[in-house]
C-alpha cells in the first residue's frame, strides 16, 4: 500500500482524528473528517517537529503524524518521483501492456524500454500492465497470474472514484489469485494504479487456474418415445397365448332350382 499513518489532523481551531495516506501527488485523510489535498495546492510544505505544516486555503494545516514521517512527506511532497520512477520501470525492464489505453503513457514507455509487449503477455514476464475498466475484466487476473514470473509484478490500473471498480473489487479479485497489494501510485488524473507480487511462501509453487464459470442451459422437455409398428418376421409366426379366433361359417348352398317346363311342349 501507500503511505499512511494515523495521526491528529490541526486546521484552523479544529482538530480532527484519524489516518492520513499519501498516495501518488495527494494526500488523504479519513477519519473525523475528510480531506484530498493535491501536493500542487500545498504551500510552505515543512516539517515542523512532529508535524507536516503547509498552508491551503489561506488556512494553516497540520498533520502530526511523527518526525520521521514528517521528513519524509515534506520531501515526497516538495520533490515528487516521476511516473516511471514510481512504477519502477528501467530502460531494461521488460513490459506487458493489456487493455490499457493511455496514449501519452504508451508513446513514453516506447521511448523508455526497448522490451515492450502490447496486447500480448510473454511467459514468465517481469512487469505486466492490466486496464480494468469494468467488473468483469477482473476475470482476466488469474490468467495474467499465470503468466508472471515468481518475482514478477502486475499492475493494475482502475478508474479513479469506484464508480465501475471499485478498490475492495480489486482487492477481492487479486487475493482470489494468490496476489498481494504492496503499493499504490496516481497513475493519471483519472485513474490508479495497484501494485500487485506473488507471496514468498508462494513462489515457485504450480499455479492452478480456477475453471471459467459456465451457465448450463435447462434440459429439453421430455418427448415421448413414438411407436414403431413391429415388422413381420420371415419363416413361422411365434405361437401366441391368446386362442385363435374362430373361423367364419361358410354360407348355406343355395337349394339346386328346378328347370321351368318349356312353354311349347306338347301334352301327351
Amino acid at each position: 500500500m501507500g503511505l499512511e499513518a494515523d495521526c491528529t489532523v490541526r486546521i484552523g481551531k479544529k482538530a480532527f482524528v484519524g489516518r492520513a495516506h499519501l498516495e501518488g501527488e495527494t494526500l488523504s485523510f479519513r477519519g473525523d473528517t475528510r480531506l484530498d489535498i493535491p501536493f500542487d495546492q500545498m504551500g510552505d510544505v515543512k516539517a515542523d517537529g512532529d508535524a507536516l505544516v503547509f498552508r491551503t486555503d489561506a488556512q494553516e494545516a497540520r498533520f502530526e503524524v511523527g518526525p520521521l514521517i514528517a521528513n519524509r512527506w515534506a520531501r515526497l511532497i516538495k520533490e515528487p518521483k516521476g511516473l516511471f520512477e514510481k512504477l519502477e520501470i528501467g530502460p531494461q525492464s521488460r513490459v506487458a501492456i493489456v487493455d490499457v489505453h493511455d496514449p501519452m503513457f504508451l508513446l513514453s514507455l516506447r521511448e523508455r524500454t526497448s522490451g515492450l509487449a502490447e496486447g500480448r503477455v510473454p511467459s514468465e514476464s517481469a512487469i505486466i500492465f492490466f486496464g480494468v475498466d469494468n467488473h468483469d475484466a477482473l476475470r482476466k487476473i488469474q490468467l495474467l497470474r499465470a503468466r508472471m514470473m515468481d518475482t514478477g509484478v502486475l499492475w493494475i490500473v482502475r478508474p479513479k472514484g469506484g464508480k465501475t471498480v471499485s478498490e475492495a473489487d480489486v482487492f477481492e479479485a487479486i487475493h482470489g489469485a494468490g496476489l498481494v497489494d504492496t503499493k499504490v501510485v496516481s497513475f493519471s488524473k483519472t485513474h490508479t494504479a495497484h501494485k500487485c507480487v506473488i507471496p514468498v511462501e508462494l513462489r515457485g509453487q504450480v499455479v492452478r487456474i480456477r475453471p471459467p464459470i459456465v451457465s448450463i442451459p435447462p434440459s429439453a422437455p421430455s418427448v415421448p418415445a413414438r411407436s414403431v409398428p413391429a415388422k413381420k418376421a420371415h419363416g413361422t409366426p411365434k405361437s401366441s397365448s391368446k386362442p385363435p379366433a374362430p373361423k367364419p361359417k361358410a354360407p348355406a348352398r343355395a337349394a339346386a332350382k328346378k328347370p321351368k317346363p318349356k312353354g311349347n311342349a306338347k301334352r301327351r
